[in-house]
């Protein structure tokens, strides 16, 4: 079966996390090219109307330009749209900047999304899905560039194996212009409810249906399945991969990217000894993050953002805390709305304050414990010593 490289492994696509800065910092904590990253999700309407690519500013604030060039295949952008002509746009224009990975989005429940007649309401007009689908695959032929798809395994009281089996036919037999195989299918075990549940309230309440998944699995034989939904072990990733051809995680990683670090250990078997230190990672993210203001003006709400899940525990908390107050004030009076300024270098406000929330920390540990970095978990075996949580 092929998979989108053959990466097993992948980081969901998710609104307001897995922005350039995020995608930097997983691809920091874990070099080696293990796992699958997704942008969040792009409207088609910002290329075929709005022309974002002729903007590096702005594409750089949703795209991990500096990562296509170094991972094209680990990278994968997800757009959203209701129309094959701007779907067939955006993938044209996609693949002219590098892009090797692109996914149709059929399973986002927000409001906004559904006003706009795309994401997991494009379940429900399996037709016109292929049709963007089959738009998409013709502007990305010639290219080495796959195409994709991400549903639920049912939407509102649609959630029959039948319905899904008709869905997932309708996309892939009826893409004209690449073969059966080349289509991945990214398989959200929980179904959609489109009215009386938010977004969040759909990633937790909707059951668990991993049987759904593997029946799909089975009947489409010719077609790679990636399972997502609730995976967040060690334990659980192995088993899933034992019968899926990859596994998605979102929410996870959002809360501990260095579970990225463990998976790279103990899926992968890369030796401890190898994988990245925290110090060293955050030293190489702010080196970045300064890099990203001064080219593309990003604002540090944004650059911080990443850091939130970075630490752990007591200290952790109290990071989130100060870091928020340091990046706030630092904000001058100057600052104008497409051109942020600041007191500051990014950097060392992020490594003052780090210092200050250790010296915290340091205060409610035994000396023994005493450490400049919390550990992870992979990492407590190495040099850093555990921190107290």
């Amino acid at each position: 079966m092929n998979i989108i490289r053959q990466l097993r492994t992948s980081v969901a696509p998710m609104v307001d996390v897995t922005d350039p800065c995020f995608l930097r910092l997983a691809r920091l904590i874990s070099p080696f090219g293990n796992h699958q990253l997704w942008t969040e999700m792009i409207h088609a309407n910002a290329f075929a109307r709005g022309h974002i690519h002729k903007d590096p500013w702005k594409l750089a604030q949703h795209m991990p330009l500096r990562e296509l060039k170094d991972f094209a295949s680990g990278v994968v952008v997800q757009i959203g749209s209701s129309s094959p002509d701007d779907a067939h746009e955006a993938v044209r224009q996609l693949v002219k900047l590098g892009v090797r990975n692109i996914n149709l989005n059929c399973g986002c429940p927000s409001r906004n999304v559904q006003m706009g007649s795309f994401g997991a309401v494009l379940m429900k007009t399996p037709q016109l899905a292929a049709d963007i689908v089959d738009a998409m695959s013709l502007a990305a032929r010639g290219s080495n560039c796959r195409i994709s798809v991400k549903c639920r395994v049912g939407v509102d009281q649609h959630d029959s194996a039948v319905f899904l089996q008709q869905f997932i036919s309708e996309i892939v037999e009826r893409t004209r212009h690449v073969d059966e195989s080349s289509i991945g299918v990214i398989l959200h075990a929980r179904k959609a409810w489109l009215q009386g549940l938010s977004p969040k309230e759909n990633r937790t309440i909707p059951l668990l249906n991993y049987d759904r998944v593997y029946e799909m699995l089975r009947m489409f034989t010719n077609t790679s399945f990636i399972v997502n939904g609730g995976i967040d072990s060690v334990k659980s990733v192995a088993e899933h991969l034992a019968t899926a051809d990859g596994v998605m995680m979102g929410r996870k990683i959002q809360e501990d990217p260095w579970f990225l670090s463990e998976l790279d250990h103990h899926i992968y078997g890369i030796p401890l000894e190898k994988l990245p230190l925290q110090s060293d990672v955050l030293s190489q993210y702010v080196q970045f993050a300064d890099q990203m203001h001064e080219n593309y003006c990003s604002r540090y709400s944004v650059l911080g953002r990443p850091l939130f899940s970075f630490f752990r525990g007591r200290k952790g908390r109290a990071l989130r805390a100060k870091l928020t107050q340091a990046l706030a004030k630092a904000k001058t009076s100057r600052s104008s709305k497409h051109e942020p300024r600041y007191s500051a270098q990014f950097s060392e406000i992020v490594l003052e304050t780090v210092e200050k929330a250790s010296a915290e920390h340091r205060l409610h540990c035994d000396s023994s414990q005493r450490d400049i970095l919390p550990a992870t978990t992979s990492q407590s075996n190495r040099k850093q010593m555990t921190a107290c949580a």
